[in-house]
């Protein structure tokens, strides 16, 4: 009836989407939902650069670049094409850097100028636990100290949330030297009160002395999806 507020699923993409906003820096522009704007048609340079995939996958890209364009609009930018690069990153408009992310039902995007940003990264996924053999591969000893304290104040799986964060981190990371980092390369140190995160990349033989360093980020969770998002600043 008219008058009436509306009411939102238990997974809804706008409370995440708001979620979002609310923990990136000034200057980002974050727009996502469901999939179901991938019934739409792609522009062809896009859907050429995506190759033979299935479905699905096909179906998260086509929604991915739909939101896309809708926060580079945000930013001023309009009409643009993001195909598919190198190491299947998109390839953003001259003067934006950008980063997406999906599950099987939801879509997030974040952008910002690079005059601003060196790199960004975002990630979403739902917060259902990592079996055991994927919590040890995607965790250190070190990082679950406290662990059953940590979930019960959070009210999810530990391992999963590392995992979002070191993708997220990963997603940031990558542009800006192309080095590829194992989820063992990196610690992660949790502010549980004010959802941030610290990665610090592990000194080795494997990676130059430029890659070491900590970086910040933040992290949150909405209707069952968990997120993190990350940005080095240009200045």
């Amino acid at each position: 009836m008219p008058g009436e507020p509306e009411v939102l699923d238990d997974r809804s993409p706008v409370r995440l989407v708001a979620a979002i906003r609310q923990s990136v820096a000034d200057g980002i522009v974050v727009e996502g939902g469901d999939l179901e704007p991938a019934d739409r048609d792609l522009l062809l340079a896009e859907e050429l650069s995506l190759g033979n995939v299935v479905p699905a996958r096909r179906r998260e890209f086509r929604a991915g670049r739909i939101y896309a364009r809708q926060a580079l609009q945000g930013l001023g930018v309009s009409n643009s094409v993001i195909p598919v690069g190198r190491n299947r990153a998109p390839v953003w408009p001259a003067g934006v850097v950008g980063s997406i992310s999906h599950t099987r039902s939801l879509c997030a995007v974040a952008v910002g100028w690079s005059a601003d940003f060196l790199s960004i990264g975002i990630d979403i996924e739902d917060d259902s636990p990592l079996p055991c053999d994927l919590a040890k591969l995607v965790s250190q000893a070190p990082e679950l100290e406290e662990q059953e304290e940590i979930e019960s104040r959070l009210g999810y799986d530990l391992p999963k949330l590392l995992f979002v964060i070191k993708e997220a981190f990963y997603k940031m990371h990558f542009p800006l030297n192309g080095s590829f980092l194992t989820f063992h390369d990196v610690r992660v140190e949790l502010n549980v009160e004010k959802r941030a995160a610290k990665v610090t990349i592990a000194p080795s033989s494997r990676l130059a002395a430029a890659d070491n360093g900590c970086f910040e980020g933040r992290f949150g969770s909405s209707d069952g999806i968990l997120f993190s998002y990350f940005d080095i600043a240009a200045h």
